[in-house]
């Protein structure tokens, strides 16, 4: 009885967020196909850049759904003039990423809980900038591509510049700052290669 309870509730938080979550992707001018969300994430997505979602999208926004227990919701931030773009099979729970030129994300991806990828510094790396003008005219920031079949471990940090190949697995609490070759299996801070990832079908 619990055990259908449960799975009832579940059910009508599910049709819940994704209406919600539905009606927050159109206002914000997000294109998307299909998507399952459990809570609704955090838009933050200026008018003049492109957000695109593929099919299959799921997201976990909530500490009662999400396995390991992390209140964040998934937050997206585009910039103006920036784009991010989600291919097909993507799970995600509690993820940030922040676009402010260009992250593109493949298909069939996993990303553990608290993932954060970013294309930017935020601030000038030279102490003279910060808390000037000049603080966010010197930020650097650069593409992210992350190709197909990809899993990225629980609270690992993806930086700007980086380039994943194919069927590369990031351990957990990896902080990747430079690009990885596919088929790798790295993990460590800073990221640093394992072993080559051996694929079976």
């Amino acid at each position: 009885m619990i055990k259908l309870y449960r799975n009832l509730s579940m059910r009508f938080y599910m049709r819940f967020s994704n209406f919600i979550t539905k009606c927050i992707f159109v206002i914000n001018g997000v294109k998307f196909e299909s998507f399952r969300s459990l809570g609704i994430p955090l838009l933050d997505v200026h008018s003049n850049s492109l957000v695109r979602f593929g099919s299959d999208l799921i997201m976990v926004n909530e500490a009662k759904y999400s396995t390991l227990g992390k209140n964040n919701k998934c937050k997206f931030f585009v910039s103006k003039n920036a784009e991010l773009i989600l291919g097909n099979n993507i799970g995600m729970s509690n993820v940030v990423i922040v676009a402010t030129k260009s992250i593109i994300i493949g298909n069939n991806i996993m990303i553990g809980g608290g993932v954060t990828i970013v294309d930017s510094d935020f601030h000038s790396l030279n102490p003279c900038h910060w808390h000037t003008d000049e603080d966010e005219k010197n930020m650097v920031n650069s593409p992210v591509i992350i190709n197909d079949n990809v899993f990225i471990g629980m609270d690992s940090i993806i930086l700007k510049g980086v380039t994943i190949g194919n069927n590369v697995v990031i351990a957990a609490g990896s902080v990747v700052s430079k690009s990885i070759p596919e088929n790798q299996i790295w993990g460590g801070n800073p990221a640093k290669f394992i072993r080559n990832n051996e694929i079976k079908s």
